[in-house]
């Protein structure tokens, strides 16, 4: 038996076990580049013909952010993350004080 396209599978004798990996799959359902294009990497966490539209796209450190079936909104917490605009230093807890990053938006950088 073999899976019919555009899962992957065969066996001889028997009833193949199908998978289908969404991030690597071309079909109506994949992420077909969606993740690779927004610089984000994609991971199907079931990778199977049953389970559609639960692929993931993630961030890339130090972004935070994932998206289920689309790309991420990634956000940049400049607080906690480790960045050349971020407060690597504790510079914020050397005086005593709290770090604040009002807009976590990825675009928005050094307003902590």
């Amino acid at each position: 038996c073999v899976c019919a396209s555009p899962s992957v599978g065969n066996a001889t004798a028997g009833v193949a076990t199908c998978t289908l990996d969404e991030c690597e799959a071309v079909c109506t359902t994949c992420e077909e580049g969606t993740c690779e294009a927004a610089g984000q990497t994609c991971s199907d966490p079931k990778n199977l013909p049953s389970q559609l539209r639960d692929w993931i796209c993630t961030c890339a450190a130090p972004l935070e952010g994932s998206g289920t079936n689309r790309a991420a909104v990634c956000e940049l917490h400049e607080c906690n993350a480790t960045c050349p605009q971020c407060d690597n230093d504790g510079v914020c807890a050397a005086v005593k004080q709290e770090c604040v990053d009002p807009d976590t938006l990825a675009t928005s950088t050094g307003d902590w």
